[in-house]
């Protein structure tokens, strides 16, 4: 499990948008692959005070098997982490209490009604990608959140990697539409070497094109970057069908959903890091470039 510049950077964006507050829940404890001066330079940059000061900033001691790169690196832990968004409440949620988690729960398995609306913001740094049930996963992340909670979930999007599943674009985009959540930003993060294009699945290119929205794939590396926003009637127990199968009721329903999504004015929560190096997607998908911006 880990945070990386991804959601380190959609956190940063999403707090100087509507500032992070409340109970953080992190699904697992997280190697923050970020050092001091690091994470100092990255808050500097996006203009955020820190909450806390450099001196109250941990190392993290306690997770188990970061990337190889980083075993000699002095990284911060996650709770440091939160902390300097000013979140004081934080807890982690694991299979066992190995890394000392706080909550032990095997997500494979429903939420126990306990643990329902018991967070606002949650982090997950790869977990529906290494589950047998990822559809119970999910659903369980949506029932963690209070209404107004928000969540940030990074998963692989290649075989090219240890996962176990593999989630495309519009696994999750379909979900929080048919739950009638009030925001939902799904991103592909395709890799080369240590650069990244960004692209965005449009809200506006999904509400037109219906059945005709692409499906993103490529020979590189790829992760997704999800955002989801939890509103006062939002639900968790509506399960989408697929575009190609979505019978006319069910369309219904979809679109007054994703109108209502549309009125969202929040920035967007990730960019390229490079020029373009992917330039051929699918339609419905907008290149997000250095600035934050979508191609037209």
């Amino acid at each position: 499990m880990g945070i990386g510049s991804q959601i380190v950077t959609a956190l940063i964006r999403e707090h100087r948008y509507k500032p992070l507050s409340g109970r953080a829940l992190l699904i697992g404890r997280q190697t923050v692959y970020f050092t001091i001066p690091d994470i100092l330079s990255a808050f500097k940059y996006a203009g955020i005070r820190p909450a806390i000061d450099t001196s109250e900033i941990e190392i993290d001691k306690s997770t188990i098997d970061r990337l190889q790169k980083w075993q000699s690196q002095d990284l911060i832990s996650d709770t440091s982490l939160l902390r300097m968004f000013g979140l004081t409440d934080i807890a982690a949620l694991d299979h066992s209490s190995y890394e000392a988690a706080d909550i032990v729960h095997d997500l494979r398995y429903p939420l126990p009604s306990s643990l329902h609306a018991t967070c606002d913001i949650l982090i997950d740094g790869s977990t529906l990608d290494n589950v047998f049930t990822p559809s119970v996963v999910l659903r369980s992340f949506a029932e963690l959140l209070r209404p107004g909670g928000r969540m940030f979930l990074v998963n692989t999007f290649t075989s090219a990697e240890s996962a176990y599943v593999i989630m495309p674009p519009m696994w999750y985009f379909d979900y929080f539409i048919v739950n009638g959540f009030v925001d939902c930003r799904v991103y592909v993060l395709v890799f080369s070497s240590d650069t990244q294009n960004v692209f965005f699945l449009d809200l506006q290119e999904a509400y037109n094109r219906r059945r005709e929205m692409g499906h993103f794939h490529s020979t590189y590396n790829m992760a997704t970057l999800v955002f989801a926003d939890k509103g006062p009637n939002s639900t968790a127990d509506r399960l989408p069908i697929q575009q190609h199968y979505r019978p006319q009721d069910e369309w219904a329903i979809y679109q007054t959903n994703l109108a209502a999504m549309l009125k969202s004015e929040r920035p967007h929560l990730a960019r390229s890091t490079a020029m373009p190096f992917l330039f051929e997607y699918p339609g419905g998908f907008k290149y997000i470039n250095r600035d934050f911006e979508k191609s037209q």
